[in-house]
C-alpha cells in the first residue's frame, strides 16, 4: 500500500510540474537573471536547474530579470 501511495504522489507531482512548464510564457535564467520567451533558442541551452518559469512579463521584471537581447520579450 505504501508503494501505491508513493506512486500516486509521484504522478501528481510530475503532472503538476509539467502543467506549470506548459502554462508558462516566459523562462528566466536564475544564473544570468535574464528572461526569455519560452520558444527562445537560448532556453534550450540553459541548465535545467537554472530555469525559472513565469507567466507574465511583469512578473519577470518585478522579480529582477531583464529581457533577452535575442528574443526581446
Amino acid at each position: 500500500m505504501k508503494k501505491f501511495f508513493a506512486a500516486v504522489v509521484t504522478i501528481i507531482f510530475v503532472t503538476t510540474a509539467f502543467a506549470t512548464v506548459l502554462a508558462s510564457n516566459y523562462v528566466g535564467n536564475a544564473n544570468t537573471r535574464r528572461f526569455h520567451y519560452a520558444s527562445c533558442r537560448s532556453v534550450n541551452k540553459m541548465n535545467p536547474s537554472n530555469k525559472v518559469y513565469m507567466n507574465t512579463r511583469e512578473e519577470a521584471i518585478n522579480a529582477g530579470y531583464i529581457p533577452c537581447k535575442r528574443c526581446k520579450p
